[in-house]
C-alpha cells in the first residue's frame, strides 16, 4: 500500500513526522503466532511531543521499535521522516535512521570501552560530521557533563549515563527523538532532572519527541497522550 492516496496527499504528508497505518506485529511460529500489535493507526505531526502510555505488555515498546526502524512490522505501512520503511532491508533502515532519528533507551546502551565523548561522537561520525568530537564535546557540555568527557560509562552514575545517552541521541540534530522509559532505571530526584533535560534538548532543535512510558505524570508533560492496551490504541487525547 502506498502513501499518496487521495486522503493523504504529498502536501499533508509534508507536515507529518510519523505516519503508521494498520501496523501489526506477530511473533512466534506461523502455526502459533502471538499478536503483539493489532492494526495500529497513528499520525504524529512534526514538532509534536507525544507520550505512548500503557502497562507492561501493552505493545508500546514494540510500536516504538517499529516506528524507529529497529524492528520490522509484520503488516501495515510506516513512513518516518519522509521515508517509507516498507521496502527497506535492515541496512537501508539503519541508513534511514542516521542523522534523522535519535533513540534513547532505558538501559542507556553506551559502549563500555568508549569514553563519554567517544560514545557521542560515534553517531556523528557515521552521519558524516567532520567536527564530530568538537560537536560531541559541546553537546555533553549542554547536558552538564563538560567535566566528564573522558570518563567511561562504568565511571559514571546512572543519571550521568542517561545524560550521555541523551547527548548521543540529539547531537546529530535529528528530526525525531524516541525515548523508551527514559527514567525507568533512575531514582526520583534524578528522574526529574533527566525529564527537564530531555524536553530542553528537544526544544533546542525543534524535534518531534515520542516518549514510551507507564508514568502518567511524565506523559502529562507531552502535547498529546496515546494510550495502549493489548496491542491496540484505546485512547488519544491532549492533557
Amino acid at each position: 500500500m502506498g502513501f499518496l492516496s487521495p486522503m493523504h496527499g504529498s502536501s499533508s504528508l509534508a507536515h507529518i513526522a510519523i505516519e503508521a497505518r494498520n501496523v501489526t506485529l506477530s511473533l512466534g511460529t506461523r502455526e502459533a503466532p502471538t499478536q503483539i500489535l493489532r492494526g495500529v493507526d497513528l499520525s504524529i505531526p512534526k514538532g509534536e511531543s507525544l507520550a505512548i502510555l500503557g502497562p507492561s505488555g501493552s505493545g508500546k515498546s514494540s510500536l516504538m521499535a517499529i516506528l524507529s526502524g529497529l524492528e520490522r512490522a509484520s503488516g501495515g505501512d510506516v513512513r518516518v521522516a519522509g521515508i517509507d520503511y516498507g521496502p527497506l532491508d535492515e541496512d537501508a533502515l539503519a541508513r534511514a535512521r542516521r542523522g534523522r532519528v535519535g533513540i534513547i533507551l532505558q538501559s542507556f546502551h553506551l559502549l563500555p570501552t568508549m569514553t563519554a565523548v567517544e560514545n557521542v561522537a560515534v553517531p556523528l561520525e557515521l552521519a558524516g560530521f567532520a567536527d564530530a568530537f568538537a560537536r560531541a564535546a559541546d553537546e555533553l557540555a549542554a547536558v552538564g557533563l563538560g567535566h566528564r568527557l573522558h570518563h567511561y560509562p562504568a565511571q559514571l552514575s546512572g543519571g550521568e549515563q542517561q545524560r550521555v545517552a541523551i547527548a548521543r541521541a540529539v547531537a546529530p540534530g535529528p528530526d525525531i527523538i524516541f525515548a523508551d522509559e527514559p527514567t525507568g532505571n533512575l531514582d526520583g530526584a534524578t528522574s526529574g532532572s533527566i525529564v527537564e533535560l530531555l524536553f530542553a534538548r528537544r526544544a533546542a532543535n525543534g524535534a518531534t519527541l515520542v516518549i514510551i512510558t507507564h508514568d502518567p505524570g511524565l506523559a502529562a508533560r507531552c502535547d498529546r497522550i496515546v494510550e495502549m492496551r493489548d496491542g491496540s490504541i484505546v485512547a488519544d487525547r491532549r492533557p
